[in-house]
């Protein structure tokens, strides 16, 4: 299937070959899915349009005869929907690998439940849980928005796409029920005149096609539909991972190398890989609007809900609980209809009598039907014996009869909806037969559930992913719990750790790996009622339960005197030590170890007139002991001076008889070279004399060399500095 190439330059994209590929595309993927929709159309027609569960041709065609709608198809749709409604669907993120931990999970758990929440989400996936009961098919997309016009700050969104089924065109390739596969998809939006003017003065104000044949409805706004094309261009990337477990890609972490290294972070290895990125494009049927521009999502971040999914010869198969429900819905509206007719059109029923036995009773008996008279009277006829009979009145066709019951019946089969399912419940039968009845109706409609479920999870994935990647810098952001209590929480924030000496990233979203999930079950405040009910139920028992979780219960009964009156329980259960420390709060530690060092008994007297004993005779001892060590210190101090003087004695001897060699020295030489200039010396005596004047020399050396060793000790810096340079 041929793709649009999103890499090429903008002059070649808005040329007609970029343009024609992209609608190409989209007639693909119309195509491929044209019947299903049309299908989905129908079934949602059949729920919300006054005349939609007739045929179209048999109800133009009788226009004058009854055609009476008795719709037993809302009220399971509203069933169905409304279980879904009343269930809780909580994302809940895991560890997965890596680095990833329990702590940054639970962060990822209270940022999700927060952009939920300020989303407002929970109408988002009700509104898409209704439409896909419906029709089979609906959902949603996850956006990225600046937090405010004057914020440079992002947050990611969670937003109903309405008409899902005529605006919304998946790849027809993908296969998996979350379209998580898919390579592109078609979100198409209707854009008022003259906003398309302000946006795109220079569009060719010209709509894509949306694949409908018809239109339902005639009165509407003047619009053009817009394309959005979204798609996934892939890139090689290479990765670097180092040695405390975190990824960087290598352009970004070249950079900083030699700063990680000179702190000790050194590359561990290398690894290429070809990365996703999704970026979307504006186009109208004459070109393209704007340029593309590149989102924080690896993935498509449309998720649409599937109800009763399938894939056969490469098709996507889906249907809602109305679909089969058509047939016998509308044989229904028709045998009421031709009941209701026939029993219009019947002869009323009429008292029949000879003129003889009307005779003078004509008044009363021209008001026999309105007068309040206790007796009729009449004339006795000899002809005619007997009183007057009542013959005639309307008889329906009892066929119809039978064809509207069965048809009640072909309805509840069909949908897997039963008596007590839907509140009726004429004969009173026991508990045990409700709940047998409730749960074969939940067995059919429990893959509702399990769609919706698959569908939230997919939302749970393309968060997890982007929140790295919006939420990139140290920021403080909100935190909802699962009963809507909020906690602030920092992430991304730089703290030096004193036992590694290093810095490391409190709640670091961008480290490790993680899955997701999504639980459903009864909402929050029926397992509050259903906690409530088990405590005291326990506490028949055990009442030492109430005493032990008196809080627990007063918390999950939703009223204001509820909670004051469990904080108070809670202060009173503090201070008897009930609850254990690793259930108290920071507060309740932090005000625990105040009292406890507010708390402790006054010292007696005597015990401290004891210890101030005690603490002077210490002093006097220590000042005692630093008295006799100044005495030594002093006589040591003495005994260094005197034999600094000693040795000052020495050097200077060495010093004089080293003079007096020198000068010993200097007169032989004066005498042994007037020896030589005035006569012939005998060389031995000269020899001799001359190895005499070296060992002198030797002897000289080694006694100066001794005295300079002796007098190192005690040179100064200075002295020792002028003796190396020497």
């Amino acid at each position: 299937m041929a793709e649009y190439d999103g890499k090429k330059d903008r002059e070649e994209d808005e040329g007609s070959d970029g343009h024609q590929k992209v609608l190409e595309l989209l007639q693909k993927a119309q195509d491929a899915d044209h019947d299903m929709r049309d299908k989905a159309r129908e079934t949602f027609l059949f729920i919300t349009k006054s005349d939609g569960q007739w045929e179209p041709t048999w109800w133009s065609s009788n226009a004058s005869k009854p055609r009476y709608t008795f719709d037993m198809c809302t009220p399971i749709v509203d069933q169905v929907a409304g279980e879904l409604e009343q269930a809780d669907f909580d994302i809940r993120v895991n560890p997965a690998g890596g680095s990833a931990t329990k702590d940054v999970a639970n962060t990822f758990d209270g940022m999700i439940r927060n952009i939920e929440n300020i989303s407002d989400a929970k109408v988002t996936y009700n509104q898409a849980a209704r439409g896909m009961v419906t029709t089979g098919y609906d959902g949603w997309r996850v956006s990225q928005k600046f937090i405010d016009d004057d914020s440079f700050d992002q947050d990611l969104v969670i937003e109903k796409i309405a008409n899902f089924i005529d605006r919304v065109w998946f790849d027809p390739s993908a296969e998996l029920q979350d379209k998580s596969d898919a390579k592109y998809c078609f979100v198409l939006h209707p854009v008022d005149v003259n906003e398309y003017d302000r946006r795109w003065p220079e569009g060719g104000r010209e709509s894509v096609s949306d694949d409908r044949d018809g239109d339902a409805y005639f009165d509407k706004s003047e619009v053009i539909l817009v394309g959005e094309y979204i798609y996934c261009e892939e890139e090689e990337r290479e990765l670097v991972m180092i040695n405390n477990g975190h990824v960087y890609e290598a352009e970004e972490y070249d950079k900083i190398k030699d700063e990680l290294a000179a702190i000790g972070v050194e590359e561990v290895r290398r690894r290429k890989r070809m990365d996703k990125k999704v970026c979307s494009r504006f186009f109208d049927a004459k070109g393209f609007l704007e340029d593309k521009k590149e989102t924080v999502f690896s993935t498509i971040p449309v998720v649409p809900v599937y109800a009763n999914y399938k894939v056969f010869e490469h098709k996507t198969l889906y249907a809602g609980v109305v679909d089969k429900l058509m047939d016998p819905q509308r044989v229904l509206n028709y045998s009421m209809s031709r009941e209701i007719e026939e029993g219009a059109l019947a002869p009323r029923a009429k008292y029949w009598m000879t003129m003889a036995q009307a005779a003078g009773h004509e008044d009363s008996l021209s008001t026999l039907n309105t007068n309040a008279d206790p007796v009729q009277f009449f004339n006795v006829d000899q002809e005619n014996p007997g009183a007057p009979q009542q013959q005639g009145g309307a008889i329906v066709n009892p066929g119809l009869r039978t064809i509207t019951e069965a048809m009640r019946g072909m309805i509840g089969y069909t949908a897997g909806m039963f008596a007590a399912n839907m509140g009726d419940n004429p004969g009173l039968q026991s508990g045990v037969a409700i709940n047998s009845l409730q749960n074969k109706g939940d067995t059919a409609t429990i893959k509702y559930n399990k769609a919706l479920q698959i569908a939230i999870a997919r939302t749970g994935e393309l968060l997890v992913k982007a929140i790295p990647k919006v939420y990139d810098t140290a920021r403080t952001v909100r935190v909802l719990k699962e009963d809507r209590e909020y906690s602030m929480a920092e992430i991304n924030a730089q703290v030096f750790d004193q036992d590694t000496q290093e810095f490391v990233t409190v709640n670091d979203l961008s480290a490790g790996t993680y899955d997701v999930i999504c639980r459903a079950g009864p909402s929050f405040r029926n397992r509050q009622q259903e906690t409530i009910e088990a405590i005291i139920e326990i506490a028949k028992v055990d009442p030492s339960i109430i005493q032990l979780g008196g809080d627990i219960l007063l918390d999950n009964i939703a009223t204001p005197a509820a909670e004051q009156l469990s904080n108070r329980k809670r202060a009173m259960m503090l201070q008897q030590g009930i609850i254990p420390q690793d259930q108290m709060t920071e507060e309740e530690l932090a005000e625990q170890q105040m009292a406890e060092a507010g708390q402790q008994q006054a010292p007696d007297p005597n015990m401290v007139l004891a210890q101030a004993e005690q603490l002077k005779a210490e002093a006097e001892m220590m000042r005692s002991q630093i008295e006799m060590q100044k005495l030594q210190n002093e006589q040591f101090k003495l005994q260094l001076e005197a034999q600094k003087l000693q040795t000052q004695t020495i050097g200077d001897q060495a010093d004089n008889q080293i003079d007096a060699f020198n000068a010993e020295t200097k007169r032989m030489d004066t005498q042994i070279k007037a020896q030589q200039a005035g006569a012939t010396i005998d060389n031995t005596s000269a020899k001799t004399m001359g190895e005499e004047l070296d060992n002198q020399k030797k002897m000289s050396d080694m006694m100066e060399e001794q005295m300079l060793k002796s007098r190192i000790p005690f040179m100064s810096e200075a002295e020792l500095v002028s003796l190396a340079n020497n």
